[in-house]
């Protein structure tokens, strides 16, 4: 009975979202986001500043925005912006992407990378 319940438990893992609760507390996701936003915006229609517009990343294969010269090891990523490709890149983007233009150390906290995660997921 109990192997039974570890393997429910199990199947109903990837189920789990990855930022959090579920709840997206808005002021502390734009406070991390400040130290995105001297790069990316994250609004509909929003300027490519040093990086490229952030809206709708989340679902949007990597290296997509055709007004953007990304690096070849972005564009050879491959990835679709997934909850936990996110998760992995914005931790440490130049260890995930060798060779990426992203000249940033990454957010080590995983309650910051949900906020930051969350906001993006509302601005899609």
């Amino acid at each position: 009975m109990k192997s039974l319940k570890l393997l429910l438990m199990l199947c109903a893992f990837p189920f789990i979202s990855l930022a959090g609760d579920g709840v997206c507390n808005m002021k502390k996701a734009k406070k991390v986001f400040s130290k995105c936003a001297a790069c990316h915006s994250v609004n509909k229609g929003g300027a490519t500043i040093l990086g490229p517009n952030l809206f709708g990343v989340v679902g949007r294969e990597s290296g997509a925005v055709q007004s953007f010269p990304y690096s070849p090891a972005l564009i050879d990523y491959k990835k679709t912006w997934t909850e936990a490709e996110l998760h992995k890149f914005i931790e440490n983007p130049m260890k995930v992407v060798p060779g990426t233009m992203m000249a940033f150390r990454g957010l080590k906290k995983i309650e910051d990378r949900n906020a930051v995660i969350c906001l993006l997921e509302e601005n899609k």
